[in-house]
């Protein structure tokens, strides 16, 4: 049995991509994130079929991770149904009753501790010459900082450097041109 070394790394995270609208799912696809020699990998999986995109170190122009309130609305909406059931567990008289309303409000709290421990949300992008990309299996802060921590070099080492001097001089070029106005045509 040959030892040959495997071809891509799995990054940190898995997460869904929802198909339809806010309202009405269609379905949803998994997601995960995997890192080639020379590029990431994008995997969705939607029942037995997998949709594959690629994209190359060297055409990254940014990753843009936006933190969202997503978590946060979660929690609060996790505590809504953990108060109602606390409070009906100490008004009932019986103790079935009692019992059965106290393991749900401690499931509702058990889901609430999970969102607490997993940390704030956020929105991750990928962005490249043709197109902008979302990364849904970074679906938290904590887990998209660990896959840049991971990538960058990789990024950094395909990338050259532009020095300090170039920048400034290209965004003069820019700021001059965009300030000049439209041409006219005298005729």
């Amino acid at each position: 049995m040959s030892s040959t070394p495997k071809e891509y790394k799995k990054l940190p995270g898995n997460g869904t991509r929802r198909i339809g609208t806010w309202f009405f799912t269609f379905s949803r696809s998994f997601c995960s994130l995997w890192m080639g020699a020379d590029h990431l990998l994008l995997v969705d999986r939607t029942g037995f079929t997998e949709t594959y995109k690629r994209f190359y170190f060297r055409d990254i122009q940014a990753i843009i991770i936006r933190k969202t309130n997503s978590g946060a609305i979660g929690n609060f909406l996790l505590v809504i149904p953990v108060m109602i059931f606390g409070a009906a567990a100490l008004s009932v008289a019986n103790l079935p009753g009692r019992i059965t309303l106290w393991i749900m409000a401690g499931m509702f709290a058990f889901f609430q501790l999970l969102n607490l421990i997993s940390g704030p949300t956020c929105v991750t992008h990928i962005k490249t010459a043709v197109q902008t990309e979302q990364l849904p299996a970074w679906g938290r802060i904590r887990t998209a900082r660990k896959g840049m921590k991971r990538i960058r070099p990789f990024i950094l080492q395909a990338q050259p450097e532009i020095p300090i001097d170039e920048i400034k001089a290209r965004l003069a070029e820019n700021l001059s041109r965009q300030f000049q106005g439209p041409a006219t045509d005298a005729t």
